[in-house]
């Protein structure tokens, strides 16, 4: 366990001594650049700190409505409806879907997304294929599925191609949770959405945290308008503060900005794969996340002055996952000694 006393960015304080930082979700290190921190700023000298008001008061902000219609945008999606945190946004869209008759969740999804009492507890061949048998044995019109696009713990983006295997004529509302996808993957860090299948039969709908690689505290819905009218029917929603709009101010100026980190990062993942490309199974999807061996716990990189990510999750109490998480900020100097500390332990 670390306690830290200012925001980490490559590096980390603690007890005054200085440790390499390879742990966190800021993937972009956007606190560290400083254009971005001018942006949140100037937007706080004009909207204020918060917004205190009800999404639907009669005195609204018109800042949101371009800030929703960019992210829609930024995944061709036609409609957006943005939170105050990612697991609001996405707790609000699973109850809307929680009531549909032909609801499966898929194992690992976000907590945030998974409606009470729906979790599963299946590998996810086995729950596909009771999924599979499930649409057999009932032949709905329509089934709704939910579930994530990235498992971290493993640092493995999830395999759709399941889609293809429910029959063409089945409607299907997939619910994917992109909070470690969006401002990653794709070209344009559009997220999951730009390796989904396209099915003529399947309508996706978008949760996203946006503190992950945009570092904005907020969550985002992306859908169809006829989902976001009813997510704004919630009183999760209705009855909920926006995010904070100098946030929103910055996000519909920052676009270049995020381009040039996440261009920095993908060379700081390249770089990594290839100074450890020895170790099988560290690294195979393109991620900031490298799993590592379950030996390879924090104590034994603390000599190092090296902190990583380890602890157990979603649950405290499960087993820690061990993982080396990069950012834009670490430099060649830094993963080489990185680099280092792991071979010498494997």
């Amino acid at each position: 366990m670390y306690f830290l006393n200012q925001k980490p960015g490559r590096t980390a304080i603690v007890d005054g001594e200085e440790y390499l930082f390879f742990s966190g979700y800021s993937y972009l290190g956007m606190s560290y650049v400083e254009e971005f921190t001018s942006m949140i700023k100037e937007g706080m000298d004009k909207y204020g700190l918060l917004h205190p008001s009800s999404r639907i008061s009669n005195t609204r902000l018109s800042l949101y409505k371009p800030f929703e219609e960019k992210i829609a945008a930024l995944m061709g999606m036609e409609a957006c409806v943005s939170f105050s945190s990612g697991y609001l946004s996405g707790h609000t869209i699973a109850n809307v879907l929680s009531t549909h008759p032909f609801l499966f969740v898929s194992p690992y999804a976000h907590p945030a997304v998974t409606p009470a009492g729906k979790s599963s507890s299946l590998d996810f061949e086995h729950w596909k294929k009771e999924m599979l048998q499930s649409i057999e044995k009932n032949k709905p019109a329509e089934i709704a599925l939910i579930t994530d696009s990235i498992n971290t713990s493993i640092g493995k983006i999830h395999d759709f191609s399941f889609l293809n295997e429910i029959p063409a004529t089945i409607k299907v509302i997939c619910l994917v949770d992109d909070s470690h996808g969006i401002g990653l993957l794709g070209e344009n860090g559009e997220g999951i959405i730009s390796i989904l299948p396209k099915l003529p039969n399947v309508e996706y709908i978008i949760n996203s945290s946006l503190s992950k690689a945009f570092h904005l505290e907020g969550g985002a819905v992306c859908c169809s308008a006829y989902w976001a009218d009813k997510i704004r029917q919630q009183h999760s929603y209705t009855g909920s503060t926006p995010i904070m709009p100098a946030f929103a101010h910055t996000f519909l100026n920052a676009a270049a900005l995020y381009d040039a980190q996440r261009k920095k990062l993908y060379q700081n993942i390249n770089y990594l794969v290839e100074k450890i490309k020895e170790l099988d199974g560290v690294n195979h999807y393109g991620l900031p996340i490298f799993v590592l061996h379950s030996t390879l716990t924090e104590e034994v990189f603390r000599p190092n002055k090296i902190i990583i990510s380890s602890f157990g999750y979603p649950d405290p109490d499960n087993d820690k996952n061990n993982r080396v998480v990069l950012n834009a900020l670490h430099t060649a100097s830094d993963l080489n000694r990185l680099a280092s500390a792991i071979r010498s332990k494997v």
